[in-house]
Parts: C-alpha cells; structure tokens; sequence
C-alpha cells in the first residue's frame, strides 16, 4: 500500500492539511490512533482574533478566517465564525503599558483595538467590576468558531477530495531508510509514503521519539470549564495577569479557560476532567469581576494535554529526515493557527506557501540533541499577552 503522502493525526491542523494535499492531487491518507478529533481539537474554545502586533501572525489570523468563511458558504452555515470582539484587562502597569504597546505597533497595520482607560471599561460593560482596573484593550473583529463543527468539515472536505481517513489505527513509528522517509508501520505492517506529516499534537513528541527523531516539544494541561448563568451579554474576555479567559458559548452558559498547568504531563497519563479544587477558585475570581455570575453553577468541563517548543512558536515545514514535516507545537493556538497546515501542505506540493513561515520553520531545530528545557516565554494560550509578540 503506497500514498504519496501520509498525515499522522485527524485534529484540525492534519485534516485541513489532507484536505489541501488531496485538493493538490496526492493520493492521501490520514491515520489516527483514536478517532477524527478525538483530542484538544474538539476541546478547543475556538478563539480566532483578528489583530495582531505581527504582520506574519496577522497573515495567518485572517487565513483561518478566510477558510472558516468558505466553508460556511461551501457547507451551508454547518460550521461558521461568531463575531464577538474581545475584552482585555490588566490590573497592573507593566499590563497597562503592554496595552499601549499593543496598540501601537498594531496600529501600523490597520487593526488596532482600543486602549481603554478603567473608566471607559466602566461605561461601557456596566456588569464588570473595574475597581482594580489599570487598563483594558478591546477588538471588535474577535469571534470564535465551533471547533467540533470546523473538525467534522474539514474530514468531511478531505475525503470529498480523496483523502482516506482511518481511524483507531495507532502509528508505531516512522519509517526512514537512506536518510530518507520510507512510509509508517502499523501493527507491524508497512504502508509506504516518500512524505510524512506529523500533526498528532501532544502524541507528536513520542512518535516520533519511537522513529529515532528528538522534538522540542513540552506538553501541559488545559483546562476548560462550563458555567450556567446569565452573563450579561459579556463578549471574550480574558486578564493579562492572572492568564484566563471566558466566553460566551449561549446566551445562559460561558466557557471559562484556566491558565496551563501540570508541565511536562505524560501525555497518557493526565486526567480528562478539570480539578475541583483547582476550578473552585477560578471560578470565584470570575465571579469577582463580574457579580452578575455569583449565581452561576459549574455546568461540566473538561481537560486536554497541548504541547509547546521552547520559544513558544510552533513547528512547521520540513525536519530531520527528507520527507518529514511537522505541524505541531501549537500551544494552545492550534484553531487561531490552523491555516499553517495549509502552508505546509503547500510545501509538500513544492508550492510557495501563502505567508512567509521563516520564524516557525521546524528546521530552526534541527540541532537538537534531547535535553530537557523551560519555556522561555511560557506555552503560547489564548492571544497576544505582551507589546512584544512572540509571532
């Protein structure tokens, strides 16, 4: 059995990568040990801003908007980008400062938001408690889309282009003969490839730790929360500080993220369920800030396991042996920056990719021998944290 090129991981980033590959005409096919975003892609808030203080990452922001508005036309609304702009707050001056930066560098490119003063932020979303307030950010093009329904269209449009998709077929390793990518196995058997693309996310690291390739990845722990309550008709919101996030997912219930925890997790080994004793008093910080949720109740909630590099980019294009390319390290971005696994399919297809992937090229790692490392930066999360972007 021979493809022309092989997609390990059915999470978005592999699916719409197949997708462009079949589109491209590869013979194409996608292997998962579970099923068709059986991980943190279907997990995933969903979050896609549409500013940024990097042209690179603005590139892409507005890539992943592009797909998810054709493909809402293409599919008849079954999957759909929510506009709902996006509320920053810092309670601090450095904050404060990362804000005024944040506007101005952005603003370079068209797509600022607004600095806000504590007291604009008063009048204008009356339902926050600001008294702790030193600044706040807001962009209006900010919205969300379904990551379950973005997972579902993205196979279905895979295999509408010839894409196969097979899932509960686990990936042993990564074959490589001659300094060059021979295939897969699987249970022993060989299906034969000259590319691989490895999209598995946090699986991506011990894969390929099996195939005698060392990845700079680090996984963590994300959990996400459901709170039933009438929010006010709050937009996303999240806090330079304290590092978490809500957003509105129906008019009566909110998604609340929590920072990373649990760093260097065994990726299959880590609970599936948010920590009560953890999510208690994240919950009550939210409440704090907006007293209209005091009578809101934890509706449910899960965990997944994300992985980062030390630089908090992710790793995309070409690596180690010839035939191999990645598209993983996402850090939590995986939906914001779906669109890099178009670029990379570009590649495959000796294509010019539609943006200039320079700084996220995998290649950047090619010396590494294995050691352990910290963040620098800390995992990438939900968006733009300080005046210098990491993008």
């Amino acid at each position: 059995m021979r493809y022309d090129a092989i997609v390990v991981g059915a999470g978005l980033p592999g699916l719409l990568a197949a997708w462009k590959l079949a589109e491209g005409g590869f013979d194409v096919a996608v292997l998962d040990r579970r099923t068709v975003a059986a991980e943190s892609s279907a997990l995933a808030a969903g979050h896609v801003p549409q500013e940024s203080t990097s042209p690179v990452n603005l590139a892409v922001l507005r890539r992943t908007r592009d797909i998810v508005d054709g493909l809402d036309r293409a599919t008849g609304g079954m999957v759909r980008f929510h506009e709902v702009g996006g509320l920053q707050l810092a309670t601090g001056p450095e904050g404060a400062r990362a804000f005024r930066a944040r506007a101005e560098l952005s603003a370079r490119f068209g797509v600022a938001g607004q600095y806000l003063e504590p007291s604009e932020v008063a009048a204008r979303w009356p339902n926050l408690y600001t008294g702790d307030l030193a600044a706040g950010y807001f962009t209006t093009g900010d919205g969300f889309v379904r990551s379950q329904n973005l997972a579902v269209v993205l196979g279905a449009m895979a295999r509408n282009a010839g894409a196969e998709i097979w899932e509960g077929c686990p990936v042993d390793r990564v074959q490589v003969s001659g300094g060059r990518i021979a295939g897969v196995e699987v249970a022993g058997q060989t299906v034969a490839a000259s590319r691989v693309l490895v999209a598995a996310g946090a699986w991506s690291q011990p894969l390929l730790a099996r195939s005698g390739v060392r990845l700079p990845t680090k996984s963590f722990v994300l959990q996400a929360v459901i709170l039933a309550g009438d929010h006010g008709g709050l937009r996303f919101m999240s806090e330079f500080e304290a590092g978490h996030y809500m957003m509105p997912r129906a008019p009566g219930a909110l998604l609340l993220g929590l920072p990373p925890t649990d760093i260097d997790v065994d990726v299959d080994r880590f609970s599936r369920h948010p920590d009560p004793a953890v999510v208690g008093g994240w919950v009550e910080l939210l409440r704090r800030r907006v007293p209209v949720l005091e009578g809101a109740t934890v509706a449910g909630g899960w965990a997944g396991v994300l992985v980062s590099t030390p630089d908090a980019w992710p790793l995309l294009g070409r690596f180690g042996p010839e035939g191999l390319y990645l598209a993983t390290g996402f850090g939590g971005g995986g939906v914001q920056r779906v669109a890099t696994a178009e670029a990379v399919a570009q590649l495959m297809l000796d294509e010019q990719p539609f943006y200039d992937i320079a700084a996220s090229e995998a290649s950047r790692f090619d010396a590494y021998d294995g050691q352990p490392f910290e963040f620098r930066e800390g995992p990438f999360y939900y968006g733009e944290t300080s005046g210098t972007q990491l993008w």
